[in-house]
């Protein structure tokens, strides 16, 4: 049987020879996630002999890792604002950046004074491609006096939403609807506070050269049309007739989109305050927040 140094060095060093960045962390990861240990254990037990049928399946993993399948797919799990996400194949993997749009909405609630409401009134927050769940259910657990109506298209992302809220205490607060954006409303006209999306935004030409653990992720998510913009088109279609006021509309935008995203509020004169951008980590314009008039 390995030690637990020795079958990470190998792990490491088949990562390595496979490109993969941080070949360390990740087999550290890797093999804590199929001990069931924290990272620690890693070092505090380091000759500490591994199972066969333990080291069989941290290998099995290291191999798929080397062939680029993405971290979150194998451990079936990613942290999120400090919460627990469940992630399976097929479903988009948060990114850390989208936590600065999450942010970015609670800084504007706290602004209006939504929580201080005495009136009984509840935060309605419309999360449009609620994918695994991690930016609607983030706002939940962050906004006591939220609901989140979560849509998306794909069944899997919605049952997976679903079994997110169970585990961090908050079905409650959430409703689920399967639907290709507005359409899954309804006939009902129903407004909401925020309306927030990171909806898919890469060129169909770009998607392949997008990176290899990337293209592993669902094309439904990643593809926004021959210009990237198809969906917002999609969004802004609906907006006057869902967006309250006050109301903030908090999307995600791809890198050289946020003066297209602007451009597209322009066409609804008078219903929008001056927007506003904020970068990512990297300097990039990543958010473009968008106020309705009072």
């Amino acid at each position: 049987m390995l030690s637990i140094t020795v079958a990470l060095e190998k792990a490491v060093s088949f990562l390595r020879s496979g490109g993969i960045p941080f070949p360390r962390a990740e087999a550290e990861l890797l093999l804590a996630f199929v001990l069931q240990k924290d990272r620690l254990y890693l070092y505090s037990y380091a000759e500490t002999p591994i199972s066969p049928k333990d080291e069989e399946a941290f290998f099995r993993l290291v191999r798929r890792r080397a062939a680029r399948v993405p971290l979150a797919y194998l451990t079936g799990e990613k942290e999120f604002m400090g919460l627990p996400f469940a992630i399976e194949e097929g479903v988009l993997i948060p990114r850390p950046e989208t936590e600065l749009l999450v942010e970015a909405i609670i800084s504007w609630v706290g602004e209006h004074h939504f929580p201080g409401d005495n009136k009984g009134n509840e935060l309605r927050i419309l999360d449009l491609g609620t994918g695994s769940g991690n930016i609607g259910l983030s706002l939940l657990a962050h906004l006591p006096s939220s609901r989140v109506t979560g849509i998306d298209i794909d069944a899997r992302a919605i049952e997976l939403t679903r079994r997110n809220a169970k585990g961090l205490g908050i079905e409650n607060r959430l409703e689920l609807c399967r639907g290709n954006y507005w359409e899954a409303l309804g006939a009902v006209k129903r407004r909401f506070h925020v309306i927030v999306s990171n909806p898919p935004y890469i060129p169909t030409s770009s998607l392949p050269l997008l990176q290899d653990e990337v293209r592993q992720e669902p094309r439904l998510a990643l593809d926004g049309g021959e210009d990237g913009l198809e969906a917002y088109r999609a969004i802004f279609s609906g907006i006057g007739a869902h967006l309250d006021r006050p109301g903030l509309l908090a999307l995600e935008v791809g890198r050289d989109q946020a003066r297209d995203i602007c451009a597209l509020a322009e066409g609804y004169p008078g219903f929008f305050r001056k927007p506003t951008i904020k970068k990512d980590y990297a300097g990039i314009p990543r958010l473009v927040l968008l106020e309705r008039k009072a």
